[in-house]
C-alpha cells in the first residue's frame, strides 16, 4: 500500500510551462499497491510538473465497480484538491464488465477482451476532452503490461508510452521448482508471451507513433527494441518511499547475519533457492531466516526446509499487516529476494528505503532496481547457479565483515534515486523535450 502523500500548490514546471497532458491509466488509486499504485505514484509525482487530466475507471472488476473513485474523493476530502490533478472516471461498458467478472481461470483468457473495450470507451472520452480544450501529450500509463497499448496514440498530438512491462519469461530451466500446474500454465504463458510480441500488431503500432517509450527491466526493453525496432529508455513503474527512521547497518559478527524474505508463497516465487543456499553453506553457519507471507506452497516450504536440516534456523511468520511486516524488515541485515518473475517487486523498493542491502536475481525490475552498491545480484541462468550464487553472496556477507555497511549505506542512497519523485522528473523532463521538439 502507498503512504499517504499530502499536497501544496504545484510549483510550475522548471521552465515555467505546465502542459496540458492527458493520462490513460485504467486503476488508480492512493490506498493500494501493485497497478492502482503504480498508477497513482506517477500521477501523482507528474502533477507537480504539470497539468493531467487522468481517464481511469471507477473501480475493480468484481464487486469493487466504484472502488478507485472511493477511495481518490476519500484523499481528497481529507488533503483537499490536488493541484495538478483530474480526473475523469470512463464507465466500464457492459461487454467489458462480463468479460472482467472474478472466475479466476476464465478471467485470465479473457480479461484483455474486456480492458480494450473499455480503451475504446477511454478513446471516445478522450477525443471529446481534447476538442473543448485541447492537450499538448498523450501517455498510455497503465496498465503496463504491454498487450494492450490502448487507442490514445490515434489523438492528433504527441503520444507516449510506458513504462511498459510484461516481456519477460520463467526461464525453462527454472521449472523443476515449479509445481506441475505451474509449469503447464508458464509453459503457456512463455510461448503465447513470444507469439503475442511478434503478432499484436496495434502494439507495434502504438509504439511506431510514440515519440517515447520507456520499459520496465532489460527483458521487455529487448522486446521493444529487438523485436519491434524502436528506441527506449528503462524506467521502474514502482518508486521508493521516503523512510525517516531508515539506518545503515553494520555486520554484527556475535550474531547470525539475519535474512528476510518476503513474498506470497507461489512457485515463481522460488524460496527453495534460498532454503537450498543456506545448507550449501553448512549446518554451522551462523545464519537465520525470517520467511514473510504466506500461500498453497507454505507447508511445502516448511516441509523442505525441516528436509533441508535448517529446522532451527527458519521462521515463518505467516501473513502480517503491513507495520508488522516492515517491522521484521527494519531487524534483518539482507533481503534475499529469489523470485524468477516480477515486474519492480514493492518488496525489494521496501528494503532498500530501510536501508536493507539485497541479494536478488539480475532480472526483471529488481535488475534495475538493485546495482553494486547496494547489493549483489546473481545471474538467472539455472537452478543450481542460482543456489551457488545465493549461497556466495551469503558467504561474502558473513567474511566481509565491512561489505555489509557499504550495502546498507548504498542502499539509502539507491532509495533516493528511485523515489517517486524522481521518476516524475526523468518524465516531465521528457514531456518538455517533445514539446520543445527534442524527442523523434
Amino acid at each position: 500500500m502507498l503512504a499517504e502523500q499530502p499536497r501544496t500548490v504545484s510549483p510550475p514546471a522548471a521552465n515555467g510551462q505546465r502542459l496540458r497532458v492527458l493520462v490513460g491509466a485504467y486503476t488508480l488509486s492512493p490506498a493500494r499497491g501493485s497497478e492502482p499504485g503504480v498508477g497513482w505514484g506517477i500521477c501523482h509525482a507528474l502533477a507537480q510538473h504539470h497539468d493531467l487530466t487522468i481517464l481511469c475507471a471507477k473501480g475493480m472488476p468484481g464487486g469493487q465497480e466504484t472502488a478507485f473513485e472511493t477511495e481518490i474523493n476519500a484523499y481528497i476530502a481529507k488533503h483537499g484538491p490536488i493541484p495538478g490533478m483530474t480526473f475523469h472516471y470512463v464507465p466500464r461498458p457492459k461487454l467489458s464488465q462480463w468479460f472482467q467478472k472474478e472466475r479466476e481461470l476464465f478471467r485470465r483468457t479473457v480479461y484483455y477482451m474486456g480492458y480494450k473495450r473499455w480503451q475504446k470507451s477511454a478513446l471516445a472520452e478522450a477525443r471529446r476532452l481534447h476538442a473543448e480544450k485541447p492537450f499538448d501529450i498523450a501517455h498510455q500509463l497503465n496498465i503496463t503490461g504491454f498487450r494492450e497499448p490502448g487507442y490514445l496514440w490515434k489523438l492528433p498530438i504527441p503520444f507516449v508510452w510506458g513504462p511498459i512491462g510484461g516481456g519477460a519469461n520463467i526461464p525453462f530451466a527454472y521449472f523443476p521448482i515449479m509445481g506441475w500446474m505451474d509449469r503447464i500454465f508458464y509453459t503457456i504463458r512463455n510461448l503465447t508471451n513470444e507469439v503475442q510480441k511478434r503478432t499484436v500488431f496495434r502494439c507495434r503500432r502504438a509504439a511506431a507513433a510514440a515519440r517515447h517509450l520507456w520499459t520496465v527491466g532489460h527483458q521487455s526493453t529487448r522486446m521493444v527494441e529487438q523485436i519491434w525496432g524502436y528506441p527506449s529508455e528503462v524506467l521502474l513503474e514502482m518508486g521508493c518511499m521516503p523512510r525517516p527512521d531508515a539506518r545503515t547497518r553494520e555486520r554484527d559478527p556475535s550474531r547470525p547475519l539475519r535474512i528476510v524474505w518476503s513474498a506470497l508463497h507461489i512457485g515463481r516465487k522460488a524460496l527453495p533457492i534460498l532454503l537450498r543456499a543456506m545448507q550449501t553453506l553448512g549446518p554451522d553457519a551462523p545464519v537465520e531466516l525470517a520467511v514473510l507471507g504466506s500461500g498453497p506452497l507454505t507447508d511445502q516450504w516448511k516441509a523442505e526446509a525441516e528436509r533441508l536440516g535448517l529446522g532451527k534456523k527458519v521462521r515463518f511468520t505467516g501473513g502480517l499487516p503491513l507495520q508488522g511486516a516492515l517491522d521484521e524488515v527494519r531487524r534483518a541485515d539482507v533481503m534475499a529476494f529469489t523470485s524468477i518473475q516480477e515486474g519492480t517487486p514493492a518488496a525489494v523498493l521496501e528494503a532498500l528505503s530501510l536501508g536493507v542491502p539485497l541479494i536478488c536475481h539480475d532480472a526483471c525490475g529488481m535488475g534495475v532496481a538493485v546495482d553494486q552498491r547496494c547489493g549483489i545480484k546473481v545471474p538467472m541462468v539455472s537452478i543450481s547457479e542460482s543456489v551457488a550464487g545465493f549461497a556466495a553472496a551469503l558467504r561474502r556477507l558473513i567474511d566481509e565483515q565491512d561489505l555489509l555497511g557499504r550495502l546498507s549505506a548504498g542502499a539509502l542512497v539507491r532509495s533516493q534515486e528511485l523515489n517517486w519523485e524522481h521518476i516524475g522528473r526523468r518524465i516531465a523532463r521528457v514531456y518538455q523535450e517533445i514539446a520543445a521538439g527534442k524527442s523523434r
